[in-house]
């Protein structure tokens, strides 16, 4: 479009000029100049808006620093450097395991014992309950005899001696006093049982972190992907610090694709714009994309929580923002390497006659990445 209204403009100076024979001047020349420039300036600006170009694209993913749960040296290393990984299924490397079945087996041992002590102090506690059952029935036949007692010695006083009375007395205390005791033993019972369920259940859950520790001796891939960077070797000891990973496993589970924008240019450009975008490592293919997001966010405008007051002089920003793509093409954008950089341009709802200037300039640019190595 562009090279059309410089046509249509160079024919009218040569209609104005050789044609029509006007002299030219200074008024006339400067009308020209300020004629072209606006035409070809306001084209441009139409289609800025209407179909933003960025020469700044990029493929990205998601990085995991490889760092053990647990304490050891490393046995073995299976994962080959930037060999393809199943997530959860290929083992990454594998940390001596001895002492943590050791433990294992230890408290294994332990929660077996702590839950025959359990059964043993239930048996205890069910001997307590018929204990204290029996005392409750010797004592409901003590307090029956005296009470029996008691009333033949109203009818007859001779029947029953005043000897006979004390002595069934006592046996009624002694009868009350079993009561108590047996319930004090129960209770003791209850209480050991308690205490033996707790001591298992905790038991248990030792035996559950020392087993996971021991899980954790085997380390499988977190994702799809690719271990990249390996910083360790077989024989090192592996240590739970994030400030020390021992590589980095490179998630090619999902494919990011951005580009940058000045932030003005965005301001017509919405979540499902089409656009298509041209790689360098794919010179000559055009991949058709949309807009998955604009994301309103940059570093540049973040500050941190610290005691140290950001710098008046270090205060700025590019005035970019990152337009978030999604491919058509998925398979095609998981084969694309990390940090394969490129082209992009956006077609808005706007200015669609101006949009043919971005489509151009991605074919021109998909076929000059044959030649050109920047």
């Amino acid at each position: 479009m562009i090279a059309i209204v410089t046509l249509c403009y160079i024919t009218l100076i040569i209609v104005i000029y050789k044609v029509l024979k006007i002299r030219p001047n200074p008024k006339n020349v400067a009308a020209m100049v300020v004629l072209g420039v606006g035409m070809i300036g306001a084209i441009v600006i139409f289609w800025k808006f209407s179909s933003p170009m960025s020469g700044r694209a990029v493929v990205g993913r998601y990085t995991v620093s490889l760092v053990p749960q647990v304490k050891g040296p490393i046995t073995k290393i299976h994962a080959e450097p930037n060999t393809p990984l199943k997530g959860g299924q290929d083992i990454l490397f594998q940390i001596q395991r001895d002492t943590f079945q050791n433990m294992v087996d230890q408290l294994t041992e332990s929660l077996r014992a702590a839950r025959k002590s359990v059964d043993q102090l239930a048996a205890a506690a069910i001997g307590a309950e018929s204990a204290v059952k029996k005392a409750d029935a010797s004592r409901a036949a003590a307090a029956a005899e005296l009470s029996v007692a008691q009333e033949t010695a109203k009818q007859n006083a001779d029947a029953i001696s005043e000897l006979q009375l004390q002595e069934l007395t006592q046996k009624l205390n002694a009868a009350d006093a079993a009561v108590e005791q047996a319930q004090a033993v129960l209770v003791q019972a209850k209480i050991g049982q308690q205490a033996g369920e707790s001591t298992a259940k905790s038991l248990e859950s030792q035996l559950a972190n020392a087993q996971f520790d021991l899980d954790q001796t085997t380390v499988y891939a977190p994702a799809d992907g690719f271990v990249t960077n390996w910083t360790v070797r077989e024989g090192a000891m592996a240590v739970p610090l994030p400030l020390s990973p021992m590589g980095t496993f490179v998630d090619t589970s999902r494919t990011v694709v951005v580009a940058s924008f000045p932030q003005n240019i965005l301001k017509n450009v919405q979540p499902g714009d089409r656009a298509e975008l041209a790689f360098k490592a794919r010179p000559g293919v055009v991949l058709p994309a949309e807009v998955e997001t604009i994301i309103p966010a940059t570093g540049e405008g973040q500050f941190t929580v610290s005691g140290t007051l950001p710098s008046a002089a270090s205060i700025g920003s590019q005035g970019m923002l990152a337009v978030k793509f999604r491919l058509d093409d998925q398979q095609a954008a998981d084969e694309l390497p990390m940090g394969a950089a490129g082209v992009a341009a956006i077609y808005t709802q706007t200015g669609k006659p101006f949009q043919m200037i971005s489509k151009v300039t991605v074919r021109m640019k998909a076929w000059l990445y044959y030649l050109l190595p920047f």
